[in-house]
Parts: structure tokens; C-alpha cells; sequence
């Protein structure tokens, strides 16, 4: 006894699992209509295979959960409004749309066969999947008769009004969605499984000048590589879009490819949308254009900078250098001139000779003091402006490199140099001004 509730706890787990093999369970109804050739009539969806799933497990949840867990045929039949009346519904809306009771009957023969593929899958004893099998194929043998009852019954009468009502809102559908696809300004294609095209809108029409693409391979229509729809597939993938001219050079179009199968499991077509996006091209080009340029433009600037920076760095590695001469030059003085001079002052006792030491240190003092009185006071007639050439000549920088650093021109630069020469009083080319100028007290 506790075997066989082990058991039904277990195959119970199996059938309330059957709806997480949604992907499993679609794919084996579709080799299952395949089998049967029912599979190319079909326009069932996706969301319509997966509802029809569900309101079949439904009842059996029901059931279970009010203790009815194992109901027997007749009393399904008896209780069809409990329990069938979605999948009866279901079946009379089929039945309207002009399907034949044998079709009807025979796809969803492969509806069950297909959840016994599932229960086969499912991890299980035999007992177990037995017991799954046989619950599957009760209910579905009980909605057959509750589906040719209810045809039996209601249908006769409504028949002919339905069906003349279910075609004339098919049509009108069909009309509305070929009146959207005509009003679009995209170019839109149908193709087949075999590549050539089924339907055109009035986009492509107008673009082709009324030429007939219809029938024609649409690697042909378009220009595309490929001499079949998998090596089309390969060059351009489902859900990819890409950048083409096949009509003009000078019309741009996007274009992407999508699988009608996704929608319909009956369909092996595919539709191809190519939208105009011209405009959308050449502002990416001038865009591009101007960040190039802008980009170019940064660049010489930073050259520039570069250049700059590295005049810098020389001028102020020259001072450095001037600097490190200047201190080994007081140093010198102070070494070989002043000191000894201070030396002999201090062990002198004639004042004479003490005092002409004292001049000497003195004089020696000043020079070593920029600006000071051992300073030529001529240069206290130069310019500001003057004054700065003045130390870049003293460096040792030539004028075209005087002139970039201040940013003058190079006759500016020539100017400042005749000026400095009148107002230091050097006359004729005999005499150097760097030379001249490494002789007085400027500061560098």
C-alpha cells in the first residue's frame, strides 16, 4: 500500500513537471505534427502551443487538489462543464475557422502523444510512467468524445453563420495587415525557405519601378552573396542588422533579417525589412569628418606643446648650467681673491697697503654681487623687453630660438639686438655682444 501511494506521489511529481519542459515539449509536437502532415496547415504560435499546454495540465491540478486525483471516464464525461470547457471552446473555434473534425481530432492526437514524449523524458520508475501515461491519455481520450458531442450538438446550427462571420473578419485581417504593410515606407520582403520571394510591399514596388521581383532568388533582387537561403544566413544572421546599396550607390539601406518560423510554427519563411537611412549615413560621415579634423587639430597642438616644452627644458637646463658656472666662479673669487686679500689685511700693520687690500676686496665683493655696483650701468638703459633678449643672448640661445620662446618675430628680435649694441656703446661687428654681455653683472 505504501508502494503504490509512493508510486502515484511520484508520477504525480512527473505530470506537475511537464510544464517546466516547455522547449522539450514544442519540439516533439512538432515532429509529432510533422509525422502526422499536419504541420504545414498549422498557424498555430508559439503562445498558442504553450496556452493549450497549460489549460490541459489545469484540470488535473484541480482535480487533485479537491481529492478527485484519479476521476474515472464517466464521470468526466458527466462533469464536462467543471473542467472542459476551455479546451471544448478551443476545439468549436477551430471547427468554425474551417478545420475538419479530422484534422482537429488528429493534431490533438499528436498534442497527447507528445506529452507522452514528455513523460518519457522525465526522470521516473516505469511504474511511474505508466501511471503518467495512462492519466494523460484519460483525459484526452475524454475530450475527443466531449469534442465530437459538442460538434455533434451546437455546431450544425452555427455552422453557416460562423463560418461566413469567421471568413469575413479573416479577410478584412488579411486586408488590414496588407494595407500596414503597403502604408510603410520600409522595404519589406517575403522570401520561402528556398530563397525566392513571395511577397513584396508597395515600398520595394516603388523603388524597383514596378519591376517583378515576385519568384525571383532574393540574393538576385538584392545583390547579396549567397546562391542560397543557409549560405545567405551565414553573410547576414537572423536578427542582424547591416548596411547595403543594392538598388542606388547613393541610397543607403539597413537592412535585417528575421524568421517568420519564430511566429508561426508552420512557416518556413522570412521576412526582410530594409529601412532608408541615407540622411542618418551622411550625418555619421560628417561627423566622423569633423572629429577627425578636431583630432588632427589637437594633435599638431600638441606638437606644438611638445616643441615648446623641450625649448623650455633646454633654456632652463642652460641656466642650470650658468648657474653651476657662476658658483664655481665666486667660489673662486672668493677662494683665490677675497680670502687671501682678508688674510693680508688682518697680518698687515702699515694702513697703506691694509686699505689698498681692502679696495681690492671690496671691488672683488661687488662684482660678485649681480646688480650691484660692480655692475655696468649701462645696462640700466635697456628696455624690459631688451633686458630679457639681453639674458637669452648672455645663455647662449640663437635669435630664431629668442624669438619662438617670447613669441615675437625674428626681426623684432633683430631689433632688440641693435638697441642693446647702440645703448652699451658697441660700435662695428669687431666686437661680440654675447661675448660683451658674459661680462657684466646681468642677471641670467
Amino acid at each position: 500500500m505504501k508502494n503504490r501511494s509512493g508510486e502515484q506521489r511520484h508520477y504525480w511529481d512527473m505530470l506537475l513537471a511537464m510544464e517546466q519542459e516547455e522547449d522539450y515539449f514544442l519540439e516533439r509536437w512538432s515532429v509529432r505534427m510533422e509525422q502526422a502532415g499536419y504541420l504545414e496547415h498549422t498557424t498555430a504560435k508559439r503562445a498558442d502551443c504553450l496556452l493549450a499546454l497549460s489549460d490541459f495540465l489545469a484540470p488535473m491540478r484541480e482535480h487533485r487538489d479537491r481529492g478527485l486525483a484519479n476521476p474515472d471516464f464517466p464521470w468526466l464525461i458527466r462533469h464536462e462543464g467543471e473542467w472542459g470547457r476551455p479546451q471544448i471552446e478551443s476545439a468549436r473555434r477551430h471547427r468554425m475557422r474551417g478545420i475538419t473534425a479530422d484534422m482537429y481530432i488528429g493534431c490533438f492526437k499528436t498534442f497527447i502523444h507528445s506529452l507522452v514524449d514528455v513523460i518519457e523524458k522525465l526522470d521516473g520508475s516505469y511504474e511511474s510512467k505508466v501511471q503518467a501515461r495512462r492519466h494523460v491519455k484519460l483525459y484526452g481520450d475524454a475530450l475527443e468524445v466531449l469534442f465530437v458531442r459538442d460538434w455533434t450538438r451546437i455546431l450544425p446550427d452555427l455552422a453557416a453563420q460562423k463560418l461566413d462571420e469567421a471568413n469575413r473578419l479573416l479577410t478584412l485581417e488579411k486586408c488590414r495587415y496588407e494595407n500596414i504593410l503597403d502604408a510603410s515606407s520600409e522595404l519589406i520582403l517575403v522570401v520561402g525557405g528556398d530563397g525566392r520571394v513571395t511577397k513584396a510591399n508597395r515600398a520595394v514596388q516603388a523603388v524597383l519601378e514596378g519591376r517583378d521581383v515576385i519568384g525571383a532568388p532574393i540574393w538576385d533582387v538584392l545583390s547579396m552573396e549567397g546562391q542560397s537561403m543557409e549560405d545567405l544566413l551565414k553573410y547576414y544572421p537572423e536578427g542582424t542588422s547591416c548596411e547595403m546599396n543594392p538598388f542606388d550607390e547613393a541610397v543607403i539601406y539597413r537592412m535585417q533579417i528575421n524568421s517568420i518560423g519564430s511566429v508561426s510554427m508552420a512557416s518556413d519563411e522570412y521576412m526582410l525589412m530594409l529601412s532608408n537611412i541615407t540622411a542618418h549615413a551622411a550625418q555619421r560621415e560628417t561627423l566622423e569628418r569633423v572629429v577627425s579634423e578636431r583630432t588632427e587639430a589637437l594633435r599638431r597642438e600638441k606638437e606644438q606643446l611638445e616643441e615648446m616644452n623641450i625649448t623650455l627644458r633646454n633654456v632652463l637646463q642652460s641656466i642650470d648650467r650658468e648657474r653651476e658656472q657662476l658658483l664655481g666662479e665666486v667660489s673662486a673669487k672668493v677662494n683665490n681673491l677675497v680670502l687671501p686679500a682678508l688674510e693680508r689685511i688682518e697680518n698687515e700693520d702699515d694702513a697703506a697697503i691694509r686699505k689698498g687690500y681692502l679696495t681690492v676686496a671690496k671691488d672683488q665683493l661687488a662684482r660678485l654681487a649681480p646688480g650691484s655696483g660692480g655692475s655696468d650701468p649701462l645696462l640700466l638703459k635697456l628696455t624690459h623687453m631688451e633686458t630679457r633678449v639681453a639674458q637669452f643672448i648672455q645663455a647662449g640661445h640663437p635669435s630664431k630660438e629668442i624669438a619662438e620662446t617670447l613669441n615675437i618675430s625674428l626681426e623684432t628680435v633683430q631689433t632688440h639686438r641693435k638697441n642693446i649694441r647702440r645703448k652699451l656703446g658697441l660700435h662695428g661687428k669687431s666686437v661680440s655682444l654675447y661675448a660683451h654681455l658674459k661680462t657684466l653683472g646681468l642677471t641670467a
